[in-house]
């Protein structure tokens, strides 16, 4: 088992931080690979005796429990299945009755410090004893004891009862009847389920849902992948969708009021004003055009802009030009105009927003800024957008102010247009995508047919990019989608047109989604990337303090760039000792949420790697995540995607979409079923991080990352792969003291790639080696060349094979040449000894060249620079293993002096 790391790093404050702290890393120390039987195949005691720890912490917390009694409670859950913990088959009452075993399994589920006089041995015995159904056989039922006993044996039986594999429906009825007793008073349960996830804007929605529903009695019980568990002494019965719609509409309106300056945005057509913006604080999008409208004044360029005047001029004509200079419309000529002809392009685009044609935009701009209407029809030849502006800067006497009076009359009726009919608060499209996202009990059902429906009778120039097909489509240019996002359609790119953007299709819901991740996660400063998305969940059956114990730990991990940008992991102690060590940076790593409410059944954090290519971000964003999800303290399944929106999680521990073929023999196919699953991966990236980083620079170390993981997909090339990189770093590199650096990471990773992997090609190099390293079968140095010389005389023997020979006589002549070789260089010359150990190297790389590569020379000589490699450094093992036996031998015989 591989050693996880640890995300909670400060003294715990309360008991649920205690116990994720310090109890549950414990548990899955000592349970993780302990499997279950039964109605509980499929998990692991560790993951039942998490559940119902955290079941009870969140049970006993809402009935009320006392703070001196909750630690007792914890205790007795934590062992509660005592003959699972006892290897002699013995029953839970006769293994609770024994004190001193007992006393051990609370120790080693360090919870033994709950535990100290002999009234609460003897309460955490009754709890153990009565739980799950085992009854009272003690002379203590005829004796007077603590009336809540019974009720809290009914909470600990409710822990044992709440992951067990059976349907919902029947295991709701079993914990409602329990919590029933816990609670002394009648308990009834309402599972939440999403049917979708788009990150940021569904952890809103789940927000706005827990707000409301606790407000009409209900609590949160357990959190799951895909929704929530809620419990209360009666369910509504009133449809509270609207209600919640509200709510999520405020959370949403919130995020972006606080955000103006994200949604106000200059772009080479002009600045652009986003809905949420107008629906937010109209003064405060009018100061950002305003700022916008005096940066732009200070970047005037009299050059460029004559360009664009002449390029505008020469597209309306000569005749259009002479008409508007009699009446006053001179082109613009100073930063001042500039500014103004930025102002009036910012109201032709917030007007068009509206569907007005550009005649009636211009003659509402006219009407606001002081055009005559004279100069209004002289400038209608112009471009509406880019020509009229540059033309009308002059002519707007009313200047700034008259702008800022058309803008905010856009601004009005684009409000108008997008609420038409439909309530001003909360609009049909938020209460029917409530309805679509969420199971709400009480909610109408949508029909599915219509939905079907919109996608097949959609016109295909509105096919969407981003989201569902529906009646509710918007058309948005690349900022407002996520990076890579296609286009569907470029009906805009017509012949003798200009040259624009195309336009991309989204749903609304989906297109709000991205841009509130936008707005909302810490992104480097720089122009966006493409970036990876790490989809974390919480455990299924998480207590609710634990989402509360994760926000402020994403919180505390974000306030590490204390400007509010990406935060990534000092890769030099990641790769070296496997720690995770955050520090702020200003290009790369993780964008983590700005608000805490943007985290709740799951988490999406945006990873950026810079200019890299795909495949080396893959590898560091899933190092990365796995890191985080295997945590002992937390832990969380997982998805890596390029997408935002992914599949709910279900079953699966973790999944890595778009996996190239030449990742797949180190990553697999992707679908990770259990956590054991994806440890073994992660052992994987450890040992090749590892290796990079003892045989390249830290400026190298991705590079040669990238090199070792494509290498998995021959494990014998790893051999190869590392050589290089060593030469390539160092000139005479001391090869001894480098394998000793790399000897254990290389062995974990083959060993791990390879569980039974017995190949005669290893086998027969190896037992080479060995022979080599205990005859001293070598040149006359500890140089490179000289380490393998008698493996590429072999080498060269099979190069220069002549037809007419047989191997006979080919082995032949290399044994002796390559005696002989051997007599010249050492000092006393070699005798008929070394001939036979000579003799024997090169019989057994005869079987090698025989038997593994059936006698082929091409097919050999193709890895031959692999063989060599991999030679030279299982030579340094054989030295290695013949220093290590010496050193025993000596120590042994000086012990028997």
């Amino acid at each position: 088992m591989i050693k996880r790391n640890r995300l909670l790093n400060r003294p715990p404050k309360s008991l649920e931080e205690r116990y994720f702290s310090e109890i549950r890393p414990q548990l899955y120390e000592n349970h993780a690979h302990h499997h279950q039987y039964g109605v509980r195949k499929g998990t692991t005691l560790a993951e039942h005796l998490d559940s119902a720890c955290q079941f009870i912490l969140t049970v006993s917390r809402i009935a009320g429990v006392s703070e001196d009694k909750r630690p007792l409670l914890l205790a007795a859950t934590a062992v509660h299945d005592l003959n699972k913990l006892d290897t002699e088959g013995r029953n839970v009452k006769t293994l609770a009755r024994n004190k001193d075993f007992l006393r051990e399994q609370l120790e080693r589920a360090c919870v033994l410090t709950f535990v100290v006089t002999d009234d609460d041995f003897e309460l955490v015995r009754k709890l153990i004893e009565r739980h799950s159904g085992h009854n009272i056989s003690d002379a203590a039922r005829f004796l007077p004891e603590d009336p809540d006993i019974e009720r809290w044996a009914a909470m600990l039986t409710a822990a044992d009862l709440f992951d067990l594999g059976i349907p919902d429906e029947k295991r709701f009825r079993k914990l409602e009847t329990e919590l029933t007793v816990a609670f002394g008073r009648s308990c009834n349960l309402l599972r939440l389920r999403l049917t979708e996830d788009k990150g940021y804007i569904t952890a809103l929605l789940l927000g706005a849902c827990e707000e409301v529903l606790q407000k009409h009695g209900l609590n949160s019980l357990a959190i799951f992948p895909d929704g929530e568990l809620f419990e209360g002494e009666a369910l509504p019965k009133v449809n509270l969708t609207k209600e919640i719609a509200g709510v999520w509409q405020s959370k949403i309106d919130l995020v972006f009021g606080n955000n103006i300056e994200r949604l106000v945005r200059p772009t080479k057509d002009g600045i652009k004003i986003t809905h949420q913006a107008i629906q937010q604080n109209i003064e405060e999008v009018l100061i950002n055009i305003e700022a916008l409208l005096e940066k732009k004044k200070a970047s005037y360029k009299s050059d460029k802009i004559a360009k664009d005047v002449t390029k505008w001029g020469d597209a309306a004509g000569a005749d259009a030009i002479n008409k508007a200079t009699e009446v006053g419309l001179i082109p613009v000529s100073n930063a001042e105009e500039f500014a103004i002809s930025e102002g009036l392009k910012a109201a032709y685009l917030s007007y068009r927003e509206v569907g007005l044609s550009p005649k009636e935009v211009w003659d509402k701009i006219a009407c606001h800024t002081g055009i005559s209407e004279q100069q209004r029809i002289a400038l209608e030849p112009f471009n509406g957008q880019y020509g009229r502006p540059l033309f009308a800067a002059k002519a707007a006497i009313n200047g700034i102010e008259g702008i800022q009076e058309a803008l905010k009359e856009s601004f009005q009726l684009r409000k108008k247009s997008t609420q038409s009919s439909e309530d001003i608060e909360v609009s049909e499209e938020v209460i029917a995508a409530v309805n679509r996202m969420v199971n709400l009990p009480f909610a109408i059902r949508l029909n599915g047919v219509n939905d079907l429906n919109a996608y097949i009778e959609a016109n295909p120039r509105q096919r969407c990019s981003l989201g569902s097909t529906s009646n509710n489509i918007d058309e948005l240019i690349s900022d407002n989608m996520p990076p890579g996002t296609k286009v569907q359609a470029f009906s805009n790119r017509l012949p003798g047109g200009i040259n624009a953007e195309p336009k991309r299709q989204a749903d609304s819901i989906a297109a709000l989604a991205y841009q509130l991740m936008s707005v909302g996660a810490n992104f480097p400063s720089v122009k966006k990337q493409d970036p990876l998305y790490l989809h974390l969940a919480l455990p299924k059956g998480s207590a609710p303090e634990l989402l509360r114990i994760w926000r402020e730990l994403l919180q505390q991990l974000a306030a590490t760039n204390a400007e509010g940008g990406t935060v990534t992991v000092d890769e030099i102690q990641l790769y070296r000792d496997n720690i995770l060590e955050f520090k702020a940076n200003k290009v790369v790593g993780a964008a983590l949420p700005k608000r805490p409410e943007f985290v709740h059944t799951t988490v999406i954090i945006p990873i950026v790697w810079g200019e890299t290519n795909a495949s080396l971000a893959l590898l560091k964003s899933l190092r990365l995540g796995l890191e985080i999800s295997l945590s002992l303290d937390i832990g969380f399944p997982f998805t890596l995607s390029s997408n935002l929106e992914v599949e709910l999680f279900n079953d699966v521990y973790g999944r890595v979409e778009g996996i190239p073929a030449a990742l797949q023999p180190l990553l697999g196919n992707g679908q990770y079923q259990e956590r054991q699953d994806a440890e073994k991966i992660l052992e994987r990236l450890r040992c090749i991080g590892k290796l990079a980083i003892s045989v390249a620079s830290i400026q190298k170390a991705d590079d040669c990352l990238y090199d070792l993981a494509r290498a998995c997909a021959r494990p014998i090339e790893l051999y190869y792969v590392l050589l290089r990189w060593i030469l390539r770093e160092q000139d005479e590199p001391n090869l001894s003291a480098i394998w000793s650096r790399i000897c254990e990471s290389l062995n974990t990773l083959l060993k791990n790639l390879m569980p039974n992997e017995t190949a005669l090609l290893t086998q027969y190099l190896k037992e080479a080696a060995q022979i080599a390293a205990e005859a001293k079968i070598w040149g006359s140095s500890f140089k490179r060349t000289a380490q393998t010389e008698p493996f590429t005389a072999f080498i060269a023997a099979i190069r220069t094979q002549k037809s007419h020979l047989d191997l006979e006589m080919i082995f032949a002549a290399l044994i002796q040449q390559y005696h002989t070789r051997l007599d010249r260089i050492r000092e006393h010359g070699v005798g008929a000894t070394k001939l036979e150990q000579v003799k024997r190297y090169y019989e057994v790389l005869r079987k090698l060249y025989e038997e593994v590569y059936s006698a082929r020379p091409e097919k050999f000589l193709s890895d031959r620079k692999t063989l060599e490699a991999a030679y030279l450094f299982f030579l340094e093992e054989a030295r290695k293993q013949l220093k290590s036996q010496s050193q025993d031998d000596s120590d042994e015989n000086t012990t028997n002096t």
